[in-house]
């Protein structure tokens, strides 16, 4: 809709009633995920975010009333949880319903505006007129009645700050606003059995059962995706430490599983599932996957620095060409830092005549920018000037088809040049790590089943094991912050993770007292009845590659003593040492007696 929510702008299905419950299927019986909270948005009348708060028929596009209601029970029968989204602080102009003595009102009496979403500018809803709202027949005691219990989740009610309403016909402090907040939720849980809202606040934890919002956001920790680059400063999982036992909590919006690698890290360093808001439309796994660009045969390196001025010095760049580039690129430098933020580049001459061999371009003079000093490192790549596609190339890349190439440390008089660390397996950071399924379980999948299916099999188990604990411990293992170890609960049966985020590997010394190698994006959880690990070796068994395993007793046994044992293989290496026997896993393994 336009901002006066009085033109239809477009309509788009993404997925029908039918369709939604297909996926939950096809998650239960095809990818054999046990435990989901299946959430939907957009079945209201005029779909997501629109003339709320009148939320029935439901969407006739997506098939109506007759089709919710037997999408929640074909979901339910999977033993899932099933959810609608909703919202009460919102309501839009051509909304039947549109009534300004519902709105809050600022001081002057003017009508408080929201932001501007699907069904246009929206305005926004007194709180204690929110409840009103909700509890009218044709509001939540008919979605019951249509749907059944459910877990309920009305949007940003948690997410908006605290205000007041000047009405004089409902007057509100921010005490009143945060009161009738919880009523609202208090409500919904009643009714539904579950609830959940955006975000999440210390008073609302008594009137919920999740939040959505607080472990990330669009793949980031935080909304400001550079938020610890402006302030200078390192995330400290304090909600963690304090309320992780209280309530459950995931992230919100969608991602891409292809850079996610960090993002999972987060979440296994937190202990809490991930959240899928990026599912395809209709039946994607039917529909063939995202091709996989297939690496051009070009190696991009510093052949020389040197420092010509205080605030500048000459480049000299070479490449290893194996093949002549197919179609003509252009070069780009960046300069950038630690968390890939560009501060000043060097882009230059096209690919035109590269023939094979080793092609050099430059000297080139650069100018480093005014007051700027630090390490920087140096990422370079090919893109097109047309569209500012880039192309994949050999080498260590960034996930964002950068080559890393060396660093540049500018000081207030002197620039030097620093060359990467030599490793086999160093700077190889693959942001689609987790997507990756080459001799394992989910190998024939879609891509993002294969990106389900792996981090489910990690994060499902140790949420389950650690959301009734506290984190008892939080540590930086490395001074740039970059491996980080947590500890849940306390005693034998604590457990314990670590993650590596570094472009390096990293020994860690395991509870056995093995040292295991994590590399780029490697983790290691350890528990007496789980253990999952990316990792370059374990139990004593080295792999060439890095290896993704999770072994879990299934008998509550600790692993040394259980009779029932299974083994799921992400990918890498099937061999795995359990128990003093050499085993192959190919995709997943009982080990059942002594």
């Amino acid at each position: 809709m336009n901002d006066k929510s009085n033109q239809e702008l477009s309509v788009r299905v993404n997925w029908t009633f039918d369709e939604a419950a297909q996926i939950a299927e096809h998650l239960k019986n095809d990818l054999k995920l046990e435990k989901v909270l299946f959430l939907m948005g957009g079945w209201i009348h005029r779909g997501y975010d629109n003339q709320h708060p009148d939320i029935l028929p439901a969407a006739p596009e997506c098939g109506g009333n007759e089709g919710l209601s037997d999408c929640a029970r074909r979901v339910r029968k999977l033993g899932y949880h099933f959810g609608l989204h909703d919202n009460y602080q919102d309501m839009y102009r051509d909304s039947p319903s549109w009534d300004e003595s519902y709105l809050t009102k600022h001081r002057d009496g003017s009508l408080a505006q929201g932001g501007k979403w699907g069904g246009g500018r929206a305005y926004l809803t007194c709180s204690r007129k929110a409840v009103e709202l909700a509890r009218r027949p044709q509001n939540l005691p008919a979605v019951k009645e249509l749907v059944g219990d459910c877990a309920y989740f009305i949007d940003t009610t948690f997410a908006a700050g605290l205000t007041e309403c000047f009405d004089p016909k409902h007057r509100l402090t921010r005490w009143d606003d945060m009161r009738w907040k919880q009523a609202i939720s208090d409500y919904a849980r009643e009714l539904f059995g579950m609830f959940g809202s955006e975000c999440g606040r210390e008073w609302a934890i008594p009137h919920s059962d999740f939040f959505e919002g607080l472990t990330g956001v669009s793949g980031q920790h935080y909304h400001n995706a550079n938020l610890m680059t402006k302030v200078g400063g390192v995330a400290i999982p304090l909600f963690e430490m304090v309320y992780r036992d209280c309530i459950a909590a995931y992230g919100k919006y969608g991602y891409d599983p292809a850079k996610a690698a960090d993002y999972v890290l987060h979440h296994i360093s937190i202990g809490r599932p991930l959240h899928y808001h990026n599912i395809p439309q209709h039946l994607y796994w039917k529909e063939p996957g995202p091709k996989k660009q297939t690496p051009m045969p070009l190696r991009p390196a510093i052949a020389d620095l040197k420092q010509t001025a205080p605030d500048r010095f000459s480049v000299t760049y070479q490449w290893s060409v194996k093949e002549t580039p197919p179609t003509n690129w252009r070069v780009f430098v960046h300069f950038t830092d630690q968390a890939g933020n560009i501060k000043f580049q060097n882009d230059h001459a096209p690919t035109t005549r590269w023939q094979p061999g080793e092609v050099r371009q430059g000297p080139f003079e650069v100018i480093v920018p005014t007051g700027l000093t630090g390490i920087f490192e140096i990422r370079m790549g090919l893109f097109r000037s047309l569209n500012g596609s880039r192309a994949a190339l050999e080498g260590p890349l960034d996930g964002e088809s950068r080559c890393r190439v060396g660093r540049v440390k500018i000081d207030s008089d002197k620039i030097t040049f620093q060359p990467l660390e030599q490793s086999p397996v160093q700077n190889q950071m693959d942001p689609a790590v987790f997507t990756h399924a080459d001799q394992g379980w989910a190998e024939d999948l879609h891509p993002l089943d294969r990106f389900v299916k792996n981090t489910y099999e990690i994060l499902s188990p140790l949420n389950e094991l650690t959301s009734q604990s506290t984190m008892t411990e939080f540590e930086f293992l490395t001074s740039d912050y970059k491996v980080r170890r947590s500890l849940f609960g306390e005693g034998s049966d604590a457990l314990a993770v670590v993650v590596n985020a570094d472009h390096l590997p990293y020994l860690y010394k395991s509870q056995s007292g093995e040292e295991i190698e994590l590399p780029p994006f490697g983790f290691l959880i350890e528990s007496p009845v789980f253990v999952a690990f990316h990792a370059l070796n374990w139990n004593g068994l080295h792999y060439d590659e890095p290896a993704f395993f999770t072994l879990r007793s299934l008998d509550a046994q600790p692993l040394s003593r259980s009779k029932r044992i299974r083994v799921y293989h992400g990918f890498g290496d099937t061999r795995l040492k359990l128990k003093g026997t050499m085993r192959n896993v190919a995709k997943e393994i009982m080990i059942e007696g002594p």
